[in-house]
């Protein structure tokens, strides 16, 4: 399932391979989700991995207690935190404050893990939920200040965001408070560093496209439906949170099991570059940082593995077109269409020797022209295998720097609907913002705004709310 990269062999832990490790951070129930099975996924296939170090953090002690048995993780890799043990139900102000207040015990939880001395920390979230949503934003705020301000050092910081499924609501609207509050930290260079979107309905659309069979039998076993029409599938997403059911919330935790494999190969491929070994030829050698600082500020990736590329069959500048149109158009993790124009592009070509070397970088970057902005800058790396013969597979990661993403547009729709619903005089409507978010309608508002002048480039036209 995890055939996002070629297996790897256990390395000795030097000096090359310490500068480019980070201290992985799971926020929320999703975040933990993603960052327990990246573990227990790496000590399955025994992978050399560039992460030194790990806590889960969550509001709901419930939700922890499920992560910590389901991937058998250590009590002091967890933490849970905030006024209340059972979560801060959507209401994302609820977790960003938790943050804030907990500030001490965290940082006594990472010093306990040996967080000192990483080049940075990647926090895997969900954009959607309340925890995870407030919570992070708040996370980079103190560790930029506990780095940068105090002890002057440079961190970098990455996010791995999942942003909601469709027809969502209420998820939506915290996905567009959080990702404006991520970005404007970031362009004040006290946020992360890379933020890195992965779409829940993209990844579901994803898996209901390339693996009908098995999603059908899966999800069958699980909701105990009879599923006659694979589309339909689609129209079964949970509502809103305040409408959501039981059945609601089973059908959502199956599709969050299908998703989250997909989810975990990318977090692989872009964890595995650079991690030093012998048998392995890197060009250029990279860090995580590497990423931050040749790509835009927002990346959607996309993944393309097990490729059939055969050097002495045909056309090889087709081969590779045909390779690069098709990880754009349908490998991508959040829905970029076929025109993403995207202002930057970092692309990791890996396979055998024979196939993934630099002469065909030219034809690389001429399969990309079509989709990324004049003057776009592009910055290839080549991972090299020896032994061709007992892995002869060929992978492709792209990472497109703020591309047009069209179901942002359709999320920043859902989120204005739902605040124009409890818009009004009626006081019931007036309350329904703090009691829902623990915000004012104003602060919506202006995220909503704000959302689009972050992203005004492509978005369509339109007035601003009031």
């Amino acid at each position: 399932m995890f055939g996002s990269s070629p297996p790897k062999k256990p390395v000795e832990i030097d000096d090359t391979t310490k500068a480019a490790e980070v201290f992985a951070i799971g926020i929320g129930e999703c975040g933990s989700n993603i960052v327990g099975s990246y573990l227990q996924t790496s000590r399955d296939k025994k992978l050399p991995s560039r992460v030194r170090g790990y806590l889960l953090i969550n509001t709901d002690r419930a939700d922890l207690t499920k992560v910590r048995q389901k991937y058998g993780i250590p009590k002091e890799n967890t933490l849970l935190y905030g006024a209340s043990e059972i979560g801060v139900g959507g209401r994302f102000m609820d977790g960003y404050n938790s943050i804030m207040e907990s500030k001490d015990i965290i940082f006594d939880q990472l010093a306990n893990l040996g967080f000192e001395g990483v080049s940075g920390f990647c926090i895997f979230t969900s954009l959607g939920g309340g925890t995870g949503c407030g919570g992070t934003p708040a996370l980079i705020e103190l560790l930029k200040q506990r780095f940068q301000e105090e002890e002057g050092r440079r961190i970098f910081v990455y996010v791995v965001g999942i942003l909601p499924f469709e027809g969502q609501s209420s998820e939506a609207l915290n996905s567009i408070w959080a990702v404006s509050k991520l970005l404007r930290a970031q362009l004040q260079e006290r946020g992360a560093d890379l933020t890195i979107l992965l779409s829940n309905r993209t990844m579901l659309k994803r898996i209901l496209q390339w693996r009908k069979g098995d999603t059908v039998d899966y999800l069958q076993r699980e909701l105990e439906v009879d599923i006659a029409d694979i589309d339909s599938i689609e129209t079964m997403v949970p509502s809103t949170l305040e409408e959501s059911s039981a059945a609601d919330a089973r059908t959502e935790q199956a599709f969050v099991e299908l998703v989250n494999p997909l989810a975990l190969d990318v977090i692989e491929a872009m964890l595995s570059p650079g991690v030093w070994e012998k048998s392995k030829d890197v060009f250029p050698t990279t860090d995580l940082a590497d990423y931050s600082r040749k790509l835009d500020p927002v990346v959607v990736p996309a993944l393309y593995t097990d490729i059939g590329l055969i050097p002495d069959a045909g056309s090889m500048p087709k081969q590779l077109r045909t390779m690069i149109d098709y990880a754009v158009r349908e490998c991508s993790y959040a829905d970029v269409g076929d025109e993403p124009n995207a202002e930057s592009v970092y692309y990791v070509f890996s396979g055998p020797r024979h196939v993934a070397k630099a002469e065909f970088g030219m034809h690389l970057k001429e399969s990309l022209d079509k989709f990324i902005a004049p003057g776009a800058a592009i910055t290839p790396c080549y991972v090299q295998y020896h032994d061709s013969e007992s892995d002869p597979r060929t992978n492709l990661l792209l990472l497109l720097g703020l591309p047009k993403i069209p179901e942002l547009v359709q999320i920043i729709n859902e989120a204005t609907q739902l605040v124009n619903l409890h818009s009004g005089a009626s006081p019931l409507k007036q309350g329904w913002f703090m009691r829902s978010k623990g915000t004012t309608r104003k602060e919506l508002v202006d995220a909503i705004n704000d959302f689009r002048e972050l992203f005004s480039y492509y978005m369509t036209p339109g007035e601003d709310m009031e």
